[in-house]
């Protein structure tokens, strides 16, 4: 492991989000180095917006600076120094943030640091802060989401080829990332999701269930993690409406927009959304399914991604079935892949009659070889090699 490094890491959500990899990797760079994450930036319209609505106040508009655990610190920009499309305003705003930021950096007595970037709508920020080495980490095709206009995927794909020309480490999460993002930058290397198996391992020892998720009658399939637009809600109304004695639990954000397949899906008596849940719960709800679903659609986004929750319900032991997206194919043997409609609803019926020990070792066995430490530990060793070269 790397040591006495000062790592920024620009993220696009909070600290307090849903977990993703970002915030298990910087809690472990953080035990030897000190990590700061740092916040989005706010926009313009969006701080207008709350203050006319009152939802911001103008005592708050200053940034924060707090430590949340050893080495690890988050910074709020302020929101007086917001994102704006402007100039010359976009240039002073740019210049006071840097500057709040540089001072909050000084007091905490960070070196030159490792900057950490991981969108393409963050090409303006190397070369402002001393780097010592730029670090793209890659977890998705973002000109694949849904709902962009075309002009707008091919202004992600540029900005995205001229960030990863400039940085100095790229990490991606999946091999068809590694196939199309290496052709850019010759250090591009390979880092797959993981899971905190120690945690899982302790929840299963616990035979205590969240309230909420034992209040539903069994037998409970269900999803947890981000619920967004790569999600099937029309596979998952059917399968509650073809089988209303199941309780389908839903957990995680939800950052969908409302179509009518997810608001007919929350419609029906036998769907539970139950919130988002801190990461310690992860574990507890998910080992209270019966059958963990990953019921994406296959598309140019799905083709790349790399699932948290693969990982998490193999931990928990839980049988799981799932669209035929490429991650899961070589878990196809611990993992019911389907292409989706009639089969995937199949293997879940079938999944549910095998009972809850069929196959539960060999998962938690396979999730073992894919711990959070193994894969920072990768991270380090590279990041250590360029330093030294």
């Amino acid at each position: 492991m790397i040591s006495g490094e000062t790592i920024l890491c620009f993220a696009p959500e909070g600290w307090d989000d849903i977990w993703r990899n970002r915030h298990q990797i910087m809690s472990r760079l953080a035990r030897q180095n000190t990590v700061v994450y740092v916040e989005p930036r706010p926009y313009l319209r969006n701080v207008l917006s709350g203050l006319r609505q009152g939802i911001v106040r103008p005592f708050q508009m200053g940034s924060r600076f707090r430590q949340v655990m050893e080495g690890l610190y988050v910074y709020t920009p302020p929101l007086w120094a917001p994102i704006s499309g402007r100039e010359p305003l976009q240039t002073l705003l740019r210049w006071g943030r840097e500057w709040d930021m540089k001072a909050a950096l000084h007091r905490l007595g960070a070196g030159r640091p490792i900057l950490w970037l991981v969108r393409p709508d963050q090409e303006d920020v190397p070369g402002h802060w001393g780097e010592k080495a730029l670090v793209y980490h890659i977890v998705d095709e973002y000109s694949g989401y849904v709902g962009l206009t075309p002009e707008r995927r091919r202004g992600i794909a540029e900005r995205e080829r001229k960030l990863m020309a400039r940085a100095d480490l790229v990490f991606v999460t999946s091999p068809a990332l590694l196939q199309t993002k290496s052709r850019y930058n010759p250090n591009t290397t390979l880092v797959p999701n993981g899971v905190d198996y120690e945690a899982f391992s302790r929840a299963l020892a616990d035979p205590t269930l969240p309230p909420d998720l034992d209040a539903l009658p069994r037998p409970r399939v269900g999803y947890v993690g981000a619920l967004n637009d790569k999600l099937d809600f029309g596979l998952l109304r059917e399968m509650a409406r073809r089988h209303p004695e199941w309780s389908l639990a839903l957990v995680g954000s939800w950052a969908v927009r409302e179509d009518q397949e997810s608001f007919a899906l929350r419609g029906l008596p036998n769907v539970h959304y139950l919130g988002k849940k801190d990461v310690s719960e992860v574990p507890h709800y998910i080992k209270g399914l019966d059958v963990c679903l990953m019921p994406y659609k296959l598309n140019e986004w799905t083709r790349h991604i790399d699932p948290l929750k693969l990982y998490e319900y193999l931990a928990a032991g839980r049988p799981v079935v799932s669209t035929a997206i490429p991650a899961v194919h070589p878990f196809a043997g611990l993992v019911s892949v389907r292409e989706g409609g009639e089969e995937f609803l199949t293997a879940v019926e079938k999944s549910l009659a095998a009972g809850d020990l069929a196959g539960s070792a060999a998962r938690r066995a396979e999730a073992a070889r894919h711990t959070w430490d193994a894969r920072v530990e990768v991270i380090s060793e590279k990041l250590a090699a360029f330093l030294q070269a």
